[in-house]
């Protein structure tokens, strides 16, 4: 697929996607079901079609072969919150205010000799809007039986209401934040699956109510929004798996150092894919998509049914937590405004399609709004899906347009990472570091890893750039991190004596 550049009466540069002409490469279906599937923490290149060779995802690999496979998704942050509520509502996180992990915090994480140069506060926004139309209640609206399964995280439910305000009329297994892991009981959590016992594991329960949604008899068609609590920490590992990879890694070459810190981040990243654990509980995963498509077919729902696939943001690359996944040669990962942070894979099964298998076109997940509600044959709602394209042209071989990517991650993170906002535009990537004000620009096409800092080659153009990223902000209502007061310096340093007790008593458990 070719990218070209056009410019808007704005004077922005915009994407225009090429697509290949067909005279009909996706027949339309009347009211089709909808099942989008969304994991945690899901790094780029986590799956064996995109180059792992140390995790087996056989499942997915095979789909990616079979469905559209769209290599350049970002996601509107690299964090999990500020993603998610982006997918329900269509807008930036800059726009709808929830910028990092709810409820978030201000402290300040840098290297040992290093104090905060600017405050970052918690999120302007402390949960999804009651104000917003999400993509549940469109469907909804549309006659759509509704559902939403596994990790939340939008806001305490005391605050929002959870999924059942908010579109989703059946609910099962809904992780309000983090709060769960692999095996019963979930981190303290049994009710997620009242009748589960020692040894169950939570995706293959996940995967077995989903199965029971999509495979039962009725009259609408469904909308599930399936949230996978994987691959986020804890990583737990069924015994099975995790003795066969540590087998596969004691095989690999010894690596004397499998760390990596460059500048602008002050913990050190994982380099290599060879964690057990880790894999182990991919596998799982990998395995469960795969039954979960398996039981589509069977039940004679799956060339009535639009999949989609897709993380929430890059992999958790920090030692900040054990068992990180490595998202190399991609720069960084979770957290961070490189290309490691922000790409994870994208799938999308649409039936009884012809056209092109595998689309390099750059497409967010803020797409996915207006992109279904047109797969199923639905009026789109502009002034609710405002930073959101729409990608179904690109199926029908035409092409889209679009202003530019913008992120805005105002945070300290502990996973290594220091406040940014990124804006890409064209072949360019922009980010501007808060806290060392400063300006970093990137050739993303013809330097996906991000070795290459063009700032200082090319100042017009990284003055041009920061100046729209800046007016972006600024129309959005996002905070902008400013000098900390006394106060804030202080709210800072007292977070991060309290993070360092709880890590302490962590460590003594």
């Amino acid at each position: 697929m070719k990218i070209k550049l056009n410019i808007l009466i704005t004077g922005l540069l915009i994407f225009s996607a090429q697509g290949k002409v067909d005279d009909s490469p996706r027949e339309r279906l009347e009211k089709p079901n909808i099942l989008f599937i969304l994991i945690d923490d899901f790094g780029w290149n986590d799956v064996g079609y995109n180059g792992s060779t140390f995790y087996e995802t056989p499942r997915l690999d095979q789909l990616a072969s079979e469905w559209i496979r769209l290599d350049y998704c970002y996601t509107p942050s690299p964090m999990c919150s500020p993603t998610r509520t982006s997918i329900l509502t269509g807008k930036n996180p800059a726009r709808h205010g929830v910028t990092q992990w709810l409820p978030g915090r201000d402290t300040f994480y840098g290297l040992p000799d290093q104090t905060a140069n600017v405050y970052c506060p918690t999120p302007l926004s402390k949960g999804i809007k009651e104000s917003e139309v999400t993509l549940g209640e469109a469907f909804q609206s549309a006659g759509y039986e509704t559902a939403f399964m596994g990790k939340w995280h939008m806001g305490k439910f005391k605050v929002t209401g959870g999924p059942a305000n908010h579109g989703y009329a059946f609910t099962q297994a809904v992780i309000e934040e983090n709060g769960c892991d692999m095996f019963y009981p979930f981190r303290g959590h049994p009710e997620y699956f009242p009748n589960a016992k020692k040894g169950d594991n939570f995706t293959d329960l996940l995967t077995d109510a989903a199965i029971d949604f999509v495979t039962a008899d009725r009259e609408k068609p469904f909308y599930l929004h399936l949230c996978h609590f994987a691959m986020h920490h804890p990583i737990g590992s069924k015994p099975e798996l995790r003795e066969y990879f540590e087998q596969k890694r004691a095989a690999l070459p010894v690596l004397e150092n499998d760390r990596i810190q460059t500048d602008h981040m002050h913990k050190p990243q994982k380099f290599r894919q060879d964690d057990p654990e880790y894999a182990g509980e991919l596998a799982t995963l990998d395995e469960n998509i795969g039954r979960l498509v398996d039981a589509l077919k069977a039940a004679g729902q799956y060339e009535n049914t639009i999949i989609v696939f897709t993380g929430d943001n890059g992999g958790r690359t920090s030692y900040h937590r054990e068992h990180p996944t490595s998202v190399q040669p991609l720069r960084a990962g979770k957290t961070f405004v490189y290309e490691g942070g922000l790409r994870t894979p994208l799938l999308i099964h649409l039936p009884k399609y012809s056209g092109t298998k595998t689309i390099d076109v750059p497409v967010s997940s803020m797409d996915f709004y207006p992109t279904l509600l047109d797969l199923a044959g639905l009026p789109l709602k502009p002034e609710q899906h405002l930073d959101g394209v729409n990608l179904a042209p690109l199926f029908d071989g035409k092409t889209i347009e679009r202003e530019p990517f913008v992120w805005h991650f105002p945070h300290y993170q502990h996973e290594g990472s220091y406040p940014s906002s990124a804006i890409r535009m064209g072949d360019y990537k922009l980010i501007h570091d808060y806290f060392y004000d400063d300006e970093q620009l990137f050739d993303v096409v013809n330097d996906p890893y991000e070795k290459n800092d063009l700032a200082a080659r090319h100042p017009e153009r990284t003055k041009r750039m920061k100046e729209q990223l800046m007016a972006y902000l600024k129309n959005a209502g996002a905070y902008l991190p400013v000098a900390p007061t006394a106060a804030e310096i202080e709210s800072m340093r007292l977070g991060a004596i309290k993070d360092a007790k709880k890590n302490r008593r962590k460590k003594k458990k």
